[in-house]
Parts: C-alpha cells; structure tokens; sequence
C-alpha cells in the first residue's frame, strides 16, 4: 500500500485511494507527507482534501499528529485552508466527505437477507453523490483546538462547550489543545481555560495545564495542585520538575 500510495502522481487518484476503504497495515507518518508535498508543492489544486483525507485516514490514526504537522509545515496550506482544516476537525463529530460514486465504481451488489444466494449486481449512475465518512482523530482535535482559538476565531467558553459535548478522549484532546493556545488568549480566558483544564477529568489536560503554569513560574501553585492531584503519575511528575528547579537554583546562588 505505501508503495502505492508513494507513486501516485496526481490529487484525484490519492483521493479515490483513501476513500475506497481497501484494508492493508498503518503507514510511516512520512508516506502521507511526502504524497502531499509532492502533489501540492506547485501550487496544485486541491491541497485542502488531500490534506483533510490524509490526516483523516486510518493509516495514520494513531500517529495522526504527526502528519497534521507535516503538512501545515509544508508552506502549502495558506491561512483560509488552515482555518477550515481546524473548523472540520474542532466542530464535526465525524468528516462526511461527498464525492462522485464512480470514485468506487460503477457498479454495486445488493443482497437480501431472505433471499439467499448471490446478491443482484446493480449499475450505478457514475455521478451519483455518496459520502465517506472520517473519524477525526484525538490528536487532530488537538491541533485544531489550538489553531482556533489561538486565531481568535472563536471564544474560549465555545470550545470548552464543544469539548464538553464530545466522547471522553475527543474531549480531553480539545482541552490540552486549549491550553496550549492559552499565551495567545487574554488573561480572562487564560484563566477560564486553565481552571476548565485543571478540573478536567483525564489527567492530559490537566497535566498540560500544571505545565503551563510551571513555565510561568507558578511553583508553589503547581506544588499544591499536583500534590492533591489523583493521579500519581502527576504527582511524580511534579515532585521531580520541582526537585530539579531546586537544584538548578542552588547552584547559581
């Protein structure tokens, strides 16, 4: 499959590629990023699907961030596709991609449940409009989550809302996403973010959270909010952060 995926030449295969559902193993982050450079790089059209179906697909689920910095650090998606790209993986449960029928075939097989035997081959109309559907992964949301707020493009109390309204992990990547566009916000949704995050369930955002203020010199504040954190791995976390800065300190005084 990456051998496949490395030679195709044009947008339009890549897309008919990863929208037919053809199962095989995941894929280095490196083979989506080089198919996208290598199509776009001249200003192609067409960069924002092949970046939404790539960063979407499943070969790179679990490494999807990988590839969502790759392609934004291609230089070829402007502001506007970047802005949209974020808009798709913050506000939709799940990407619905339509596109032509003929991207699969031209052909279907209809089966019936009482009516065993082979299915009924059907012709299918080559421009009729169907959809693919995408997961968005957590580490998209991530990224997305970043992307709008740190552009202003929505309000702090509209994430939280958003993230609030989505499956436990898709929630969790929304928030530390949040708090890492926390320099960019004012301090009134600075704070609103960093105490939604602090109180946060899965301790990803609240351990993005404790890092931030650690970075702003908040120790004595980290010191009491880890110590009284359920989870020990922040406990630990926090004991050695500080244990170090102590001990980078005494040997400057």
């Amino acid at each position: 499959m990456s051998i496949e995926i490395a030679d195709i030449t044009d947008a339009l295969s890549l897309w008919r590629r990863l929208v037919s559902g053809a199962v095989g193993r995941p894929l280095r982050p490196a083979v989506g990023v080089e198919a996208f450079r290598r199509l776009h790089r001249g200003g192609e059209p067409g960069a924002f699907d092949s970046a939404l179906l790539l960063c979407t697909d499943w070969r790179w689920h679990r490494l999807s961030a990988k590839v969502i910095a790759g392609i934004v650090d291609s230089g070829v998606l402007d502001d506007g596709d970047q802005d949209r790209l974020a808009d798709t993986m913050l506000w939709q449960e799940q990407v619905h991609y339509r596109h032509p029928f003929w991207w699969l075939g031209t052909t279907l097989v209809e089966y019936h449940l009482d009516s065993p035997g082979p299915g009924r081959t059907v012709r299918v109309d080559p421009n009729t409009p169907t959809t693919a559907h995408r997961s968005v992964w957590p580490p998209l949301r991530t990224w997305a989550a970043g992307r709008v707020l740190g552009r202003h493009r929505a309000s702090a109390g509209d994430v939280l809302e958003q993230a609030r309204s989505l499956p436990a992990r898709d929630a969790a990547a929304v928030m530390t996403g949040a708090v890492r566009a926390v320099d960019d916000l004012d301090p009134d949704q600075a704070r609103t973010v960093l105490n939604a995050a602090l109180a946060w369930g899965h301790k990803s955002p609240r351990m993005a959270a404790l890092e931030r203020l650690l970075i702003g010199g908040e120790d004595e504040l980290v010191q009491t909010l880890a110590g009284n954190d359920p989870d020990a791995s922040i406990r630990r976390w926090a004991s050695a952060q500080l244990g170090d800065k102590a001990t980078q300190g005494s040997l400057f005084d």
